[in-house]
């Protein structure tokens, strides 16, 4: 049989049995539901003593007949019979139907049901049992609250857990700007919103000269401070709305929606000056590292998609570095 089913039946047989035994908490009271079972076992054999000796009187009083004896017999065993159902086995009955209903809906509504005022044992096993479920189903409760309430911090933390993650696989560990996957993710996204907009979008191509040369030379910490510097210099000096990632070992990209060429040229002979300041002062070296950058303009170059601004830009960068390096190549 299917689980399903199975509990079904239990279910509808446990509600079955409450009901046979008359499980209603509403039932009347009856004289002897406050007489101690021990009493009411005594007055079963005393009934049943008495009973035997009045069907022995009436048997020798009708001469030995069969009849009399088997009629008393049987009387007495249906009366006997009775006072043990209604006195012992139906009281235990209902209450086993009583806790069964309270381990099923585990409410604390439900202990109501259970024969606490009565005065015999099945009375004290009541209140014994109500003391018990009261503490387990509070314990339930309690126990379905705590775990609510660490299923929701264990949501909580996963999800912050997880945007943490996709940050990180974000982000740049060096220079803590976006990184490859980051410029991948987001530049066609971009460049289609400013296409469709008609708004202008630069993309500057940024590299590190002579990185390799610091590197040989004083060591890849040097190295690798010009670049932190470089990445911070760039987030400091673009806008919220603008895009800066670090796509290669000594390569920068930016972003730049709604700016025209001039503003890129700004940006681009300002980033140059300062980063250039700063290398005079944190490199001793006969050549010192520079900048060369690249700008691609949307408009003014009249390109169709994302990988032919991004190929213009690079082409203007290795165009600065062949005029010289330290330069800005715009057209």
């Amino acid at each position: 049989m299917p689980r399903a089913s199975t509990i079904s039946t239990a279910t509808a047989t446990a509600t079955a049995t409450a009901t046979s035994v008359g499980a209603d908490p509403n039932a009347p009271r009856r004289p002897w539901d406050d007489v101690p079972l021990r009493t009411k076992t005594c007055l079963l054999i005393a009934v049943a003593a008495v009973a035997g000796v009045i069907v022995g009187m009436i048997e020798s009083h009708a001469g030995h007949l069969i009849w009399p004896l088997l009629g008393g017999l049987g009387l007495v065993t249906v009366t006997l019979w009775s006072l043990a159902v209604r006195w012992t086995c139906r009281p235990l009955d209902r209450l086993l139907a009583q806790l069964d209903g309270v381990n099923r809906e585990q409410r604390p509504s439900v202990l109501s049901r259970l024969p606490t005022d009565r005065r015999d044992e099945i009375g004290r096993l009541a209140r014994v049992l109500h003391r018990l479920s009261a503490d387990a189903v509070r314990d339930y409760h309690e126990a379905r609250r705590l775990r609510r309430t660490l299923d929701d911090r264990v949501e909580r933390a996963t999800q912050q857990a997880t945007q943490k993650l996709q940050q990180l696989a974000m982000r740049d560990a060096l220079t803590g700007l976006g990184n490859r996957h980051f410029f991948e993710e987001n530049f066609e996204p971009l460049f289609e919103s400013c296409r469709a907009s008609g708004t202008d979008l630069l993309c500057i191509a940024i590299d590190v000269d002579n990185l390799k040369l610091v590197n040989d030379t004083l060591g890849h910490k040097t190295g690798d401070d010009l670049l932190l510097f470089l990445g911070n210099l760039i987030r400091a000096s673009i806008r919220h709305e603008d895009y800066a990632a670090r796509v290669g070992g000594d390569e920068f990209v930016v972003l730049m929606p709604g700016c025209g060429g001039e503003r890129g040229e700004q940006f681009a002979g300002r980033l140059i000056a300062l980063f250039r300041q700063h290398a005079h002062l944190a490199v001793r070296t006969d050549t010192r590292p520079d900048l060369s950058i690249g700008i691609a303009d949307l408009h003014r170059d009249n390109l169709r998609d994302s990988a032919s601004l991004l190929l213009r830009a690079d082409e203007r960068l290795y165009a600065a570095k062949r005029a010289g390096r330290g330069q800005v190549a715009s057209s």
